[in-house]
């Protein structure tokens, strides 16, 4: 069904940048007075913008909240919902918070690049949340029925008039957001309406009143940063926001870029492979005449920030007057609600370099130098880490070793959130190893560390190699394979871990050429560990719905036999035979 607009014309002029509420307000309180004036843009498949105020978004809202109490939604129940960024989307998440449900979103078929594999994780999606309903997408709902199995409804768009305001019962968990599955097992994470609405309190805040939402945001709203920072956070303060879908920004970088033309107080969001894509994609001269001194931010997050793709995408939306002081690198994961870290307004983001090689958790880090984030990359030895910013207010971040105990300034170990955006928990009893909850404080499994107040990522805890009590961080060497040109991205995956009891970095690549790979790798893994890399077929570098490489997946197949593939080249240890 197609969303007709209320009180604005079919031409969806950009809207002004919006102040916005310096602090959020509930998280439904917006349905009470919805804008006739402002509201949601959305890209349709013919190219043209389609218009929704809130005031009609409202409406729509009611009359999906009506048919899910109509098909005996309790409360509390999980709704999955299975649509593409559009006005469905909107109604089914905000439309199932109204009728006392919890929505669950789901990744599109598309994002998962099989029908197989898609079906597998909507299953397990389906069956983890306790769904007994799916919103579905009409396209895709055959696709959902055949996924969901017996005794569960698949509903299309509502069709019916707007249903009369009612009142809403709370819900114990507003959010059942499932993790990628690049940590492991895909998780359900329960977010309750407190959990949303401090963190999209606390976005706000680190924006000083500004707009956090005047944007053109085109990642998935099953991600935790499409949908939080994308999507919730414009609606909840009422602020005006256009969305792309992912599909859309990949077939056409520039568009999007030109959406952001002389609008004052725009902001993008995108995770690395964004900047990557647009600096690949879009070439200098078709940038002539594009105005972006009007963008304030360049947040970043969801995956590695890295020096040098940061520096190249800067170097190149420069002549267009894009600053470097706009970048914003972030950390944040989904078992926090989103946002945990950001890095403020008015100044150029922080890098420091590392010395190479293995590093050992609760001590001092070699640190080799320090630079802003700016057009240039600097020159150096040493592996360069961007920093993601200072933790939002109302939310404590410490850097902890092995046994929990805080670790000075300047050295490494996990990293711990504690405050009123940590979720509730998981939904399966049986607690995530690596990411947990304990005592109300969120132990991430992720290696950081921090200096100056500034928050530094270094990896995945469960995906390092260790060695004589030392990590080797597999990121940290995909990240030196980036800037040597040598990473295919996509197509190569770095994988650790111990093969017949030796250490071994094992890189998978799909890439034509793999050569210069193991020689880039040794001096960064150590004396202890040998290199191999193995051609394979693209099929078997297995990716999240979010883009990131399934390492622990990869790593069992290949122990198991399942990847197999010619040895490219190899080192050994250097303390191989003694």
């Amino acid at each position: 069904m197609r969303f007709v607009p209320r009180g604005l014309d079919g031409t969806a002029p950009r809207p002004a940048a919006h102040p916005g509420p310096a602090v959020t307000a509930g998280l439904l309180d917006w349905l009470d007075a919805p804008s006739e004036s402002t509201g949601l843009r959305f890209l349709a498949e013919d190219g043209t913008w389609e218009t929704v105020s809130y005031a009609a978004l409202a409406g729509h809202v009611r009359a999906t909240a009506r048919d899910l109490r109509d098909c005996g939604l309790t409360t509390g129940q999980a709704v999955v919902i299975l649509r593409r960024t559009g006005p469905g989307f909107a109604a089914a998440f905000f439309g199932t918070l109204v009728a006392g449900g919890t929505p669950a979103p789901l990744a599109p078929p598309a994002a998962l690049g099989g029908a197989r594999r898609w079906r597998e994780h909507a299953a397990h999606v389906i069956a983890e949340s306790g769904a007994a309903l799916v919103l579905a997408d009409p396209d895709l709902a055959g696709t959902a029925t055949a996924a969901a199995g017996p005794g569960r409804a698949v509903l299309a768009p509502s069709t019916a008039a707007d249903a009369p305001p009612g009142s809403w019962p709370p819900a114990g968990t507003a959010l059942l957001q499932f993790t990628s599955g690049s940590r492991g097992k895909v998780r359900g994470v329960r977010v309750s309406r407190g959990n949303l609405e401090a963190n999209i309190a606390m976005i706000g805040r680190r924006w000083a009143g500004r707009s956090a939402g005047t944007g053109v945001p085109w990642l998935p709203l099953h991600h935790d940063l499409g949908l939080v920072f994308g999507l919730l956070t414009p609606v909840v303060r009422g602020e005006p926001v256009a969305l792309m879908r992912p599909e859309q920004f990949v077939q056409n970088p520039l568009r999007w870029l030109r959406e952001h033309h002389a609008r004052p107080g725009m902001v993008m969001l995108m995770p690395n492979f964004g900047l990557e894509y647009v600096v690949r994609r879009v070439r200098p001269e078709r940038l002539a005449g594009l105005d972006l001194s009007g963008v304030e931010a360049v947040v970043t997050g969801a995956e590695r920030v890295r020096l040098d793709t940061a520096a190249a995408f800067l170097d190149l939306l420069a002549p267009c007057g894009l600053r470097p002081s706009a970048l914003r690198p972030a950390y944040g994961l989904a078992e926090a609600t989103l946002g945990v870290t950001c890095a403020p307004l008015g100044r150029a983001a922080p890098a420091v370099a590392v010395a190479p090689g293995p590093l050992r958790m609760g001590e001092p880090l070699p640190l080799l130098g320090s630079a802003e984030v700016s057009r240039r990359a600097p020159a150096g030895p040493g592996v360069w880490h961007v920093g993601c910013g200072t933790p939002l207010d109302g939310l404590t971040v410490r850097i902890v070793d092995d046994a929990g105990r805080p670790v000075p300034d300047g050295s490494l170990g996990e990293i711990t959130v504690s405050g009123p955006s940590v979720a509730l928990g998981h939904t399966s009893a049986q607690e995530d190893p690596a990411t947990r909850f304990e005592d109300g404080v969120l132990r991430t499994g992720d290696a950081g560390f921090m200096t100056g107040g500034e928050l530094y990522v270094v990896g995945r805890i469960g995906d390092s190699l260790q060695v004589r009590g030392r990590n080797v961080y597999v990121e940290e060497l995909e990240a030196a394979l980036a800037e040597e040109g040598l990473l295919a991205r996509r197509r190569t995956a770095v994988l650790a871990g111990y093969l017949d009891d030796d250490p071994v970095v094992c890189v998978l690549t799909a890439a034509p050429s793999a050569e210069g790979v193991a020689a880039c790798l040794a001096p960064l893994v150590g004396p202890d560990v040998s290199v191999r890399v193995v051609r394979v077929r693209a099929a078997a570098i297995e990716l999240t719905s979010s883009g990131k490489p399934r390492r622990r997946s990869m790593w069992r197949k290949l122990l198991a036999g399942e990847i197999d593939g010619p040895l490219l080249s190899s080192s050994e240890p250097a303390g191989a035979g003694r």
